[in-house]
């Protein structure tokens, strides 16, 4: 599911074409992620894809991986939206504090 979120969150922000993997790549080129956060989204997207792959060692997560995939879906929901969020309030709070001065 983890996966799955960060999929849901770069097409919220249009990245819409290609497999998730091109699209963390792209996220990282607009700056849209930092480069820790593209290789944190390559080791979500990985983990993702173990179940649907045949491997005899290693089938799932483990529930330190699945609890460390969560957690970056929240942190990459809260840098995508919520920081940003915040910073668009703050900016227009700050203009709006430049037009009309205290008196």
């Amino acid at each position: 599911m983890a996966g799955s979120a960060v999929d849901a969150m770069l097409k919220k922000h249009e990245l819409t074409e290609g497999s998730l993997y091109a699209r963390i790549d792209e996220a990282l080129k607009k700056n849209l992620l930092t480069e820790g956060m593209a290789k944190w989204a390559h080791s979500v997207r990985l983990g993702s894809n173990r179940p649907r792959h045949a491997d005899d060692t290693r089938p799932h997560v483990s529930p330190e991986e699945a609890k460390q995939a969560v957690e970056f879906a929240e942190a990459l929901g809260n840098f995508l939206f919520v920081l940003t969020a915040r910073i668009d309030r703050g900016i227009k709070a700050a203009e709006q504090a430049v037009k009309s001065p205290a008196t």
